[in-house]
């Protein structure tokens, strides 16, 4: 039998590498990882503004992601807008509603952006078939104007 030190250490030391263990089999089997997460991604057009992104839901319900704006109107320097946090409001299958937050880039400079988002994947091509709707809070902002895809196609993945 070895000495009372030496088992004491070697129970030691099998308790730590079990610990050890036990830590990065829970860090491989993590919620985060446990498979792919709610998706909304594509890019669309509608009317004078064209847009792009991917928000994701997350496992505690909140979203990452970002998204872009870009309105076009004829005569006019285009006004970019680029969103990076977001709160969810409804996130509903296909349909999807939300708060983002950003900045936009005009010639005259850039300004703070706070937007509701609301789209609706309703299948493949989205011309004609997914929706868009983008108002602003506040008195400056852009929107975009409630109505199907012009083009492009927003895909909703489980």
């Amino acid at each position: 039998m070895l000495p009372t030190n030496t088992t004491h250490k070697t129970r030691s030391l099998v308790l730590t590498l079990t610990m050890a263990a036990g830590l990065a089999v829970t860090a491989f089997t993590s919620p985060a990882a446990a498979g792919p997460l709610p998706t909304l991604s594509g890019w669309g057009v509608r009317g004078h503004a064209s847009f792009m992104g991917s928000v994701s839901q997350q496992v505690d319900g909140s979203l990452r992601g970002h998204f872009t704006i870009v309105i076009h109107n004829p005569g006019e320097d285009p006004v970019t807008c680029r969103y990076l946090r977001f709160r969810p409001h409804t996130v509903s299958g296909g349909s999807w509603s939300f708060d983002g937050h950003g900045t936009c880039w005009t010639s005259g400079g850039t300004f703070a952006a706070a937007n509701r988002f609301a789209f609706s994947d309703l299948g493949s091509p989205g011309a004609g078939v997914d929706a868009v709707d983008v108002n602003y809070y506040g008195s400056v902002g852009v929107s975009i104007p409630g109505g199907f895809f012009d083009d492009g196609d927003i895909v909703y993945t489980p």
